[in-house]
């Protein structure tokens, strides 16, 4: 079942556990991230002086009760980056990353949106 079907009803922690626990979701966000033109020798401690130490990492970004989180699972929790509703999560979540790339002079940086489908 896909993980809508097996999410429904629960809890946010109970879908962040399934999510977690999905190995066909990471198999397959591995699968599809090895098909780019990413560098992975470039992510790894002999990468260049900076370079982000994590292979095929992802941060998101989400709205929830009038606030914009950054949800990354290299921090302990949810960040707050901003305020405002689902019209304001995309302005807020570009301006963080662009704020990143600058202060790290970090290029290699590509954004997927999830949306319903119209």
């Amino acid at each position: 079942p896909d993980f809508v079907a097996k999410t429904q009803g629960k809890s946010a922690l109970e879908r962040a556990s399934v999510l977690e626990c999905d190995e066909t979701l990471a198999v397959t966000h591995n699968d599809m991230a090895k098909q780019g033109d990413t560098n992975v020798a470039a992510f790894t401690e002999a990468g260049p002086k900076g370079a982000f130490n994590a292979v095929l990492h992802f941060i998101c970004y989400v709205h929830a009760n009038g606030k914009i989180y950054e949800l990354d699972g290299l921090k302990s929790g949810p960040v707050q980056v901003g305020e405002g509703g689902a019209s304001d999560l995309l302005p807020i979540a570009a301006s963080v990353v662009s704020r990143y790339a600058q202060e790290n002079d970090e290029h290699r940086i590509n954004l997927m949106a999830l949306a319903p489908a119209e």
